[in-house]
């Protein structure tokens, strides 16, 4: 029993660990970018707008033609399907 609270917790400081170096990382990352000019803050929401553009057309594609929106999720679980079962 306490083997098993002992190997959660290493996994979960293992975990810990990683998340708190990709922080660092994208931390160093963005100071960078700044140093040279790239304001990240504006490139985030700058993609933001875009996810949101790109979720509002293929809404209204789905919308205006299901029949298709339908046939091309089918290819595609089709598809992945097969690559998944290799």
């Amino acid at each position: 029993m306490a083997d098993e609270n002992e190997l959660g917790q290493t996994g979960g400081d293992g975990q810990r660990s990683q998340m708190d170096a990709a922080r660092a990382a994208a931390s160093e990352v963005s100071e960078n970018l700044k140093s040279v000019g790239i304001d990240t803050d504006r490139m985030t929401e700058a993609a933001g707008e875009r996810v949101s553009e790109l979720q509002r057309v293929l809404i209204d594609e789905v919308r205006a033609q299901p029949l298709r929106a339908l046939a091309w999720a089918a290819a595609a679980g089709i598809i992945f399907g097969f690559w998944a079962a290799k």
